[in-house]
């Protein structure tokens, strides 16, 4: 497999659309060429569930709110964010966040309310999330896990600071029985017509504490309309393809040397 720099990625494209080109119109080339090395283009979201295309295209809108969450955090007071911005100043991003990973998970030292009632807390939204999109509660469990520990312990907060066992902990498994347990009250709302103490506001603004980030991901979606297309391409790098020009030309094997992947994110609104 050949790995690609992020500087050769768009030659790369560039390349293979030729390829493409190429491709139907010299048989030849079609009929030497390995099997292992034809071009696949899978369209991922023609893969995926209803539940589960809503939720990936959820996700983006989710970094929104991850993004927001950052940014509140670094104008917090660092007796609140623990972070220390003198000492995040003196190295670059990348630097930070490779030796923060590198020396964690520790136990970090915030307030029992921010480890044990904010952070399990927000991996319920996150599994509401998923949850109020269609997903099964052990589908919901693993995308709270997905998006508390690697998305932003190991993502986001790593850049300030090193991962924590005890958010590692609480956030995903403990957050996810208490979204089980907000998802079960949001039914009892839905039963009872939207309506709590008998009044719609109440119950709008439940619905809202209950979900935030479902509820802010839908109201973007509706304004936005955008639409995400995931795909994954393989495609023959474009050296051995000008290599085998000549090959090709004179109906001779062509020598595959390597395979190129590309991740693609199509955005649509």
């Amino acid at each position: 497999m050949t790995l690609l720099k992020n500087s050769d990625i768009v030659k790369e494209f560039q390349e293979y659309q030729i390829r493409s080109i190429i491709y139907p119109s010299y048989p030849p080339y079609r009929s030497y060429v390995n099997a292992d090395y034809i071009p696949l283009d899978l369209n991922i979201n023609e893969k995926l569930s209803a539940p589960q295309k809503k939720l990936a295209e959820d996700f983006l809108y989710t970094q929104a709110f991850m993004v927001s969450t950052v940014v509140a955090l670094w104008f917090m007071p660092e007796s609140i964010s623990k972070w220390d911005k003198n000492a995040l100043e003196e190295k670059s991003l990348s630097d930070r966040w490779k030796e923060h990973v590198k020396v964690g998970p520790v136990w970090d030292k915030d307030e029992f309310f921010i480890n044990y009632v904010g952070h399990p807390v927000s991996g319920a939204w996150y599994y509401m999330a998923a949850r109020d999109c269609g997903i099964s509660s052990q589908g919901s469990f693993f995308y709270s896990v997905f998006l508390s520990s690697f998305v932003w312990e190991y993502g986001y907060e790593a850049f300030a600071e090193v991962p924590s066992w005890q958010d590692l902990f609480s956030t995903p498994i403990v957050g996810s029985f208490m979204g089980e347990g907000f998802y079960y009250l949001e039914k009892k709302i839905d039963k009872n017509r939207g309506k709590v103490f008998g009044s719609k506001m109440i119950g709008d603004v439940s619905y809202f504490l209950l979900n935030p980030i479902g509820n802010i991901s839908n109201g973007l979606s509706d304004f936005f309309d955008i639409h995400a297309t995931f795909r994954l391409q393989a495609y023959q790098p474009y050296k051995p393809i000008f290599q085998n020009m000549d090959h090709l030309l004179e109906n001779r094997p062509i020598v595959a040397s390597g395979l190129g992947y590309g991740f693609v994110l199509e955005i649509q609104y």
